[in-house]
C-alpha cells in the first residue's frame, strides 16, 4: 500500500526553479489523496498566484513524473490552485479531459 509519505519523499527533490527550493521544504503540497485502487492526487499550490506559467507546468509535470513512477501506482492527478492559469495548467498536465464532468 503507497502511503501519503512514500508520495512526498518522492517529490522531495522537485524545486521551483525561480528560486531552487524544494517544493516539500516551502510546503507547498496542500493535500494528497491515496485511492484503495492506489490513484493518486494532489494538490499543490505555488509560492504566488503569478508564478511563470511555464514554471507552474513545469513543477506538476515532475510531481506527476515522479509519483507515477512508484510501484503500485494506477493513476496520478495532479492539480495546482490558486494560480491565475491553474485550469489550463492542470488540463496540460492530466490530459484535455480533465475536470470536464463528462469525461
Amino acid at each position: 500500500m503507497i502511503t501519503e509519505e512514500d508520495v512526498l519523499k518522492s517529490v522531495e527533490d522537485v524545486v521551483d526553479p525561480e528560486i531552487q527550493v524544494g517544493i516539500i521544504e516551502m510546503n507547498l503540497v496542500d493535500e494528497v489523496d491515496i485511492s484503495s485502487d492506489n490513484d493518486i492526487k494532489i494538490r499543490f499550490h505555488l509560492t504566488t498566484p503569478f508564478c511563470p506559467a511555464q514554471f507552474a507546468y513545469a513543477i506538476a509535470l515532475q510531481i506527476k513524473d515522479r509519483v507515477s513512477a512508484l510501484p503500485g501506482v494506477k493513476k496520478v492527478v495532479v492539480e495546482v490552485k490558486d494560480h491565475f492559469l491553474a485550469k489550463e495548467i492542470n488540463d496540460a498536465v492530466n490530459g484535455d479531459a480533465y475536470g470536464r464532468e463528462d469525461a
